[in-house]
């Protein structure tokens, strides 16, 4: 009798359309139809004769085309295309600016510690180095800008913020366009004083500095950085400008607190002035 019974169902599942995602128990009793608490048995009754094929998962049963069976396990979902998170252009910026925010990070590990008028000449090096390297990530900011105009100024900015958020507020120290409360358009490049030819002596390259130093001079240190000349170097031929009488010399400190150290200045602005306690006095 109940062979008979389920005979029925034989010609019933004949003129079933399951779809590819399958049904549930509670679908495969709606479309037979069937009372619910029928549909499991049936359907492993129908699997058996491969009408259909049954999928068991953890209590829960699907019900798929004859068809689709596969050799085991369910058929594998429809691949779903996900859109990236990042724009792989704006990735690959990131790659390429990796070098830099290194640099930085290494800087920063230099740092002696301590105030600063202990090691004044050590952190003043190395806080223009990293706003040298800061300069350089801006560099490549615009010029991303520029070749990827599609990509907004403020998701560039983000990506950074992202992608190195204890390193950006140091490079936004020295670049505020890279600040988070930055502008949505970059600041035109600001025109600066015409780099100095590579073919100058350190001679010629030293008096340039001094020159456009005004009556403040400029420090050793400062020129050993600008024209990446070794301080012995800058201290012979300081003492052979002053021998000349085309500079001069003093042993001073820019504030109260600060450290003292060699700077040189121009003859035009005469003898640098020393207060007490080896303080440079401005007129």
């Amino acid at each position: 009798m109940r062979r008979k019974v389920m005979g029925e169902w034989d010609a019933k599942a004949a003129f079933l359309s399951v779809p590819d995602d399958g049904w549930s128990f509670v679908g495969f009793a709606n479309a037979l139809p069937c009372h619910p608490s029928e549909a499991e048995g049936i359907a492993r009754y129908l699997h058996r004769k491969k009408l259909i094929w049954l999928s068991m998962r953890q209590g829960h049963g699907r019900v798929f085309p004859a068809t689709m069976r596969p050799g085991r396990g369910r058929p594998k979902a429809v691949g779903i295309e996900q859109a990236p998170l990042m724009d792989p252009a704006l990735a690959g910026f990131l790659t390429q600016a990796h070098p830099t925010f290194l640099k930085i990070r290494l800087l920063l590990g230099t740092d002696p510690g301590g105030a600063w008028n202990e090691h004044q000449s050590a952190k003043a090096e190395i806080r223009y180095a990293i706003a040298v390297e800061a300069t350089k990530l801006m560099t490549l900011c615009r010029t991303f800008a520029k070749k990827h105009p599609a990509i907004t100024v403020t998701a560039l900015r983000n990506a950074l913020w992202l992608d190195r958020p204890h390193t950006m507020p140091i490079v936004a120290q020295t670049q505020p366009d890279l600040a988070m409360a930055g502008s949505e358009q970059f600041t035109e490049r600001p025109k600066g004083k015409a780099r100095l030819s590579k073919n100058l002596t350190d001679e010629e390259r030293m008096m340039s500095y001094i020159e456009a130093a005004g009556a403040s001079g400029i420090a050793v240190y400062e020129i050993v950085n600008k024209g990446k000349i070794a301080r012995d170097r800058v201290t012979q031929i300081g003492e052979m400008f002053e021998n000349m009488g085309a500079i001069r010399s003093a042993v001073v400190r820019m504030s109260d607190r600060g450290r003292t150290g060699m700077r040189f200045f121009a003859r035009k602005h005469g003898e640098p002035i020393v207060g007490e306690g080896g303080r440079l006095i401005l007129t």
